[in-house]
């Protein structure tokens, strides 16, 4: 009689350590929109999300309530890495995991120029390594696949927007805020400077030539 106790009871503690694991894991994604989740579990999130993004060619968000969601992948083969490019349902500030589309510029991959906002912590570990004749790599899944030289880095009021007019070829222009150490806060007069990079397609490469 005591055996049917002891699966009873059993039952009752791998229920409750289930329960205690929803509840966990239900509030892990609520810390996912705060930044308080650990980066890996973000990026993880995005990667699948712009995985099945790229399969369906629908809007796939990384977590429901997310007002943001990829449009697009960008990587660096020789820096080994990879940005997903987020477009967001409103302007919002530009988010930590990822590269921030302004929809007032072309979609990525198509003819024009497309602006790429980076947060500045992307600023110190991504761009500020991009050098001229470096090679970006573009995904989308409406566009394709096409590939980007940089051609220039620079340093720009915030006001000087002679790099957002309409052009005639593909152009990724990505655009970060800019500070001259990570440690510090920037001076007065930095905050209205701006790092940008500059690439230009590559024919030759987008061509597979």
């Amino acid at each position: 009689m005591r055996t049917p106790k002891k699966s009873t009871s059993r039952v009752k503690i791998i229920g409750g350590s289930l329960i205690l694991g929803l509840f966990l894991g239900i509030g892990s994604w609520q810390l996912v929109e705060n930044t308080e989740i650990s980066d890996w579990m973000t990026q993880n999130l995005m990667h699948t999300a712009w995985l099945r993004t790229q399969a369906s060619g629908e809007k796939i968000k990384p977590w429901p309530w997310a007002e943001l969601w990829p449009i697009a992948r960008l990587t660096v083969p020789h820096l080994n890495t990879e940005h997903i490019v987020l477009e967001q349902e409103r302007k919002q500030v530009v988010p930590a995991m990822g590269l921030s589309y302004l929809k007032s510029s072309v979609l990525p991959g198509e003819v024009g120029n497309t602006v790429l906002g980076a947060h500045p912590s992307l600023y110190f570990s991504f761009l500020s390594a991009l050098k001229p004749n470096d090679i970006l790599v573009l995904e989308s899944p409406r566009t394709g696949k096409w590939h980007y030289r940089v051609h220039d880095t620079k340093v720009v009021n915030k006001s000087d927007t002679g790099l957002l007019e309409p052009g005639l070829k593909r152009r990724l222009i990505l655009v970060s805020c800019y500070r001259c150490n990570e440690q510090e806060k920037p001076e007065p007069q930095q905050n209205s400077l701006r790092y940008v990079v500059i690439a230009e397609e590559d024919d030759r490469l987008s061509n597979g030539l």
